[in-house]
């Protein structure tokens, strides 16, 4: 047989090899090209000559994160999507109850106070462990734990002495006393309450570590303050100084350390104190730290402030896991789910405040204001594992952190979340970080927006839609305009896994950011509703990033009353984001200034990877990927030079489908958009090579079969 030449058998051997395909369009690399820019030219690295800019170098209280993620907007997918992916994958009934094994300690709450709290507001922890090891008696364990207790508390167990002589009259002795009471607690149940007191006093011991240079007299000078701090932030309308005094004195790594040390406590307890089947008791012992109870009888109780209260019959009343100046930490471990009532719950103020309630029998959660997880200068825990449950307050909670952690965890259900008036369902306030995260279940999510109903009144619309600042809402102080004490804003997310949602609130909602606060509204499955007003759906304001992510369904996105500044609006040096993955077909309703728009030197970015959508704004108004035009962005101020140097960027991309683009006459039918629509191209301003400052750009499409290259290591959920 004749040998093959070498250059025949090449090209057989290239035709048995399938062509490599061309690589997919890169949507975002198509616009920065079209823009005359480059992805490093996105975002902000201010620069501390500018005058009248205020540089986060001299803001108090910013977080460590936000300045990397502000210079690199593109990465605020990627942010939001691991605080989601940690909701879906830790926040499982199955995974709160299930035991650990010699390999893994399936410390879930632990991890998620990391992913969630820690990681965010300081670092410090990579969360490997809490490093439980209660080392409980073989002997009595629960009666030594409550020795234990009573020692590191300061009211050790004594008889009374004279000159060295005991009082032999007075029997029986203390211990024996205690022993009795002890007594009183089924066998079985014992050994877990005992590790769960030990563990207990371990993390207040720790907390108070962190506490030990805020004197008591300060820690009544702030509770004193709460009432009006809320609605005096936002834009500086009063100032005290007692919260500037104690954040000097906070050692964070030790107060957040004993913070996280008694919220895994809780859970190894849960998992640990068998349930069901055993006799009604009542175990009642006072501390200086606050009573304990443990309780399985017949009747409804409360305790004024506990340190710690296990219920297993449903009969627990409030206050429960609420803190006070003299009380650091309290802990309710409800193994029959959670009553009513309207008193504090899960409020960590100065210190450590939880509740766990586990089973899967609906709850229904009331407070007024600061609680259902709130923290402040510590760490305040809702822990729900099941059940269609209804949360209600006015104020401050549901996942709401100001100097502190706030966290509203809520494994499973179809839930019900009514906040009356605002700052909650996710809300950081200054220096804190506030989440609520749902795992599953159709939910509504609800912020009162009729300023009649809950004060508020927001000028933007004419003092007839309340400002919320709630449902993802990171929010700071803007002291520039008063008295000169600016607060940075914190991390307000709230994080839905799965489900179909439904979500309502009024201004600054869904996604906001104000004032060096970051604002995530992830919604990770399931055809949703978004209903607000203005400043809204992945949007910001002065200094600030909002995002609003939904990962798959048919989506309908409604702006009401005035309709703006919403669906991917930045206004004043602000990245803001709607990002709609998935080939869902969707709808994005408003009237004006909004999707993909930015004004005052922002990053905004609209972008829907697929799906038939609709698009509907009012005619003549900027939107559909635009930018505003002002006189400082070509001729600098005399006096400053920020507004000229900064760079601005509005960008809209529809990356599939069939779609519509449609303008609301002030008469009539929506009419399609002269200009966008399916494969096509429009309002690209592209950076002016003479411009000596910086840039102003936009660029629109709709493409057919594009993708977004920042989204693709993140599959589609």
């Amino acid at each position: 047989m004749a040998t093959r030449p070498l250059a025949l058998l090449l090209l057989a051997a290239c035709a048995a090899v399938p062509a490599r395909s061309e690589p997919f369009p890169d949507a975002i690399a198509e616009a920065l090209a079209a823009m005359g820019i480059a992805e490093k030219d996105l975002g902000y690295r201010p620069l501390a000559h500018w005058g009248r800019y205020p540089h986060p170098r001299t803001i108090p209280h910013v977080l460590p994160f936000f300045e990397d993620l502000h210079a690199r907007p593109l990465d605020t997918y990627g942010f939001a999507r691991t605080l989601g992916n940690a909701v879906d994958e830790l926040l499982q009934p199955a995974k709160l109850r299930e035991a650990p094994d010699a390999k893994d300690r399936k410390e879930s709450l632990f991890r998620l106070g990391v992913v969630l709290g820690t990681d965010r507001l300081l670092g410090a922890f990579r969360g490997y462990s809490a490093n439980l090891d209660p080392q409980p008696w073989d002997r009595e364990p629960l009666l030594h734990a409550c020795e234990t207790l009573l020692e590191r508390s300061g009211k050790p167990l004594r008889r009374p002495m004279s000159f060295g002589a005991q009082f032999a009259k007075e029997e029986p002795s203390p211990r024996a006393k205690l022993r009795t009471e002890v007594d009183k607690v089924p066998g079985p149940l014992q050994l877990p309450l005992a590790r769960l007191l030990l563990n207990l006093i371990e993390a207040r011991e720790w907390i108070d570590l962190g506490l030990r240079d805020v004197p008591f007299e300060m820690r009544e000078r702030l509770f004193a303050a709460l009432p009006r701090l809320l609605e005096e932030t936002p834009d500086g309308m009063g100032y005290d100084p007692v919260f500037d005094d104690i954040a000097k004195g906070i050692d964070g790594p030790s107060l957040y350390y004993g913070c996280l040390k008694a919220l895994q406590a809780v859970q190894d307890a849960r998992r640990e104190v068998p349930e069901g089947g055993h006799p009604a008791f009542v175990f009642r012992l006072d501390t200086p730290w606050g009573a304990v109870r443990f309780d399985n009888g017949a009747e409804e109780f409360a305790e004024e402030g506990p340190f710690l209260v296990v219920d297993l019959a449903g009969r627990a009343r409030g206050p429960l896991g609420a803190t006070a100046p003299r009380r650091s930490l309290s802990v309710a471990l409800l193994l029959a789910g959670a009553g009513g009532g309207k008193a504090p719950l899960a409020s960590g103020i100065l210190g450590c405040g939880v509740v766990y309630a586990a089973g899967d029998a609906g709850s229904s959660y009331a407070t007024d204001r600061y609680g259902l997880g709130f923290g402040m200068f510590g760490l305040g825990a809702l822990v729900d594992e099941g059940g269609d449950d209804s949360y209600e307050m006015a104020a401050g909670g549901m996942g709401a952190g100001v100097f502190g952690i706030g966290l509203l965890l809520d494994a499973g259900g179809n839930d019900a979340y009514r906040l009356l008036e605002g700052d909650g369902q996710g809300f950081g306030g200054p220096g804190g970080v506030g989440v609520l995260a749902d795992r599953s279940g159709d939910d509504t999510y609800f912020a009162e927006r009729d300023a009649a109903k809950a004060g508020r009144a927001d000028y933007h619309s004419a003092d007839k839609v309340a400002a919320n600042n709630a449902q993802g809402a990171g929010f700071g102080r803007r002291g520039d305009g008063s008295d000169g004490h600016s607060w940075a804003g914190g991390l307000g997310a709230l994080l839905d896994a799965e489900g179909k949602d439904t979500y309502e609130a009024g201004n600054f909602s869904q996604g906001i950011g104000y004032w060096y606060g970051t604002g995530i509204l992830w919604d990770g499955r399931g055809d949703d509703v978004y209903e607000s007003v203005y400043f809204t759906q992945g949007s910001g304001a002065h200094f600030a990033i909002g995002a609003l992510v939904d990962e798959a369904g048919n989506d309908r996105h409604t702006l009401l009353e005035n309709a703006g500044a919403g669906l991917g609006f930045g206004w004043d040096v602000v990245n803001a984001l709607l990002i709609d993955r998935g080939a869902g077909s969707d709808r994005y309703e408003a009237k004006i200034i909004s999707t993909g728009l930015a004004e005052v030197r922002s990053n905004a970015f609209f972008l829907d990877e697929g799906g038939d959508d609709t698009y509907v704004l009012d005619a003549g108004t900027k939107g559909f990927g635009d930018v505003d035009e002002r006189k400082e962005y070509t001729d600098p101020p005399k006096t400053s030079t920020a507004s000229f140097e900064l760079t601005q960027v509005g960008v809209f991309l529809d990356l599939g489908g069939k779609d519509a683009y449609l303008r609301r006459p002030k008469e009539g039918e929506p009419a399609p958009d002269p200009e966008a629509g399916d494969n096509r191209r429009w309002n690209l301003r592209a950076r002016d090579p003479r411009a000596a400052g910086g840039f102003n750009v936009s660029f629109a499409a709709d493409v057919e079969g594009g993708k977004a290259r920042f989204l693709v290591p993140w599959p589609a959920r």
